[in-house]
Order: structure tokens, then sequence, then C-alpha cells
């Protein structure tokens, strides 16, 4: 009974010895070590990574679609309204060439928004321009209208100068008028004609009655 009650016990120390026979025990510590010394590299590697600072790329600058370049001169388009209310004082800072149908003018001024609202508002209002709609933000100080003269749609914008504070931006918008195409149009006849010519002899009108008057048959007679 003892023999078989031990015989098991034999058997995991003779496998045991033959793993300490065929395995080399500080090789395999050395092994490990240097397996440990890779992996805590690695990591440290990982970590130099992550902290290393990257240089931001900066995006393409963002060009505005509704900005077009300005006029080479700062007077007044011949295309604007011929009664549009100028604020006293203004001064054109941009004449934008026209984008499409619609040409922007920007103005500055002097002056404080509850004043300049109602200025445009009497006076767009004395040239029979057409306010559709109006509104004003008191905390940004912004005003915007849209009107329109003789079917011609504009808008005009106050907000405080991005250059002066102390001065407010008038930005006008409109559309331009509308131009014909000659060269599309039916050519044009003038007729030198001064007046009505002469009235033309009226011709003699000939009496087809084969059957006349016994009257006027005995007068020939």
């Amino acid at each position: 009974m003892r023999s078989l009650f031990f015989c098991p016990i034999n058997a995991f120390e003779n496998l045991r010895r033959a793993i300490n026979k065929t395995v080399n025990l500080p090789d395999l510590f050395n092994s490990r070590l240097a397996l440990a010394a890779l992996v805590a590299g690695s990591i440290a590697m990982l970590a130099a990574c992550k902290t290393q600072p990257v240089e931001p790329t900066a995006p393409p600058p963002v060009q505005s679609s509704m900005r077009a370049p300005d006029e080479p001169s700062k007077a007044l388009p011949p295309d604007l309204y011929k009664v549009m209310p100028m604020y006293p004082g203004a001064v054109v800072e941009h004449v934008r060439k026209p984008k499409g149908a619609m040409r922007e003018i920007l103005f500055s001024a002097q002056g404080q928004m509850q004043q300049m609202v109602g200025y445009y508002k009497d006076e767009l209002k004395k040239n029979d321009f057409h306010i559709t709609s109006s509104l004003i933000m008191p905390a940004r100080k912004t005003w915007s209208c849209d009107f329109h003269y003789n079917g011609r749609p504009g808008s005009i914008m106050l907000f405080p100068s991005d250059t002066d504070k102390s001065r407010m931006t008038i930005d006008l918008i409109y559309e331009l008028p509308a131009h014909l195409d000659e060269s599309l149009m039916e050519p044009r006849e003038d007729f030198d004609v001064k007046g009505p010519g002469e009235i033309a002899q009226q011709a003699p009108q000939l009496n087809l009655n084969s059957n006349p008057n016994p009257s006027e048959k005995e007068k020939r007679n």
C-alpha cells in the first residue's frame, strides 16, 4: 500500500529532475530578464512618441465667397440709386466690384447707432424706398434693413468699425440696374416725314346706271 501511495510522487519528482537537466536555469533567467528589458524599452518608446509635441499644420486660408475685389477708385459708381440717402459725414472706405448682379459699398461715419437708424428710416421713406424688413440688435450695436426701389432690391447694415470702435460701418449692398443688349434688339426705323403730304386728287365718279332717269334722257335729246 505504501509503495502504491508514493508511486505518483516519485513520478512527479522524476519529471522535475528531467526538466532541470534539459533547461539551464541561469539561461532561462537571463532570457526572461532580456524579454522584460525589451518590453520596458518598447513602453518607453511609446511614451516618448505620445509626449513628443506635434507641430500643428496651419489650415489653408479661407476666402469669403461674398467679397469681391475693390474698384480702383473710391468714387461712387453711377449704377448706385440716384436718390440714395447718404449719412452726413460718411466716408467711402471700399467700393467693391460687381459680383453677379450685386455690388457692395462700405462707408464709415461718426455717430450713435440710434441716431443713424432714425436717419435712414426717415430718408429712405422720403425718397420712395420701400422698406421690407428691419432688425436691430442693441447688444451688438447692429442694425440691418432690407428695401427695394423701383424693383431693385438692396440692404443696409450698421455695425461698429473693426479698426475704430468709435465709428460705425455702413454696409450697403444693392442690385445693379438691368442693361438691355442692343445687339439683340430689332433695328429701329426712322422715317424722314415732317407731316402729311398733299391730298391726292379724287378720280371722277362714273355713272354705271344703265337705266337713267327719263328726265335726264330727254335733256340729252
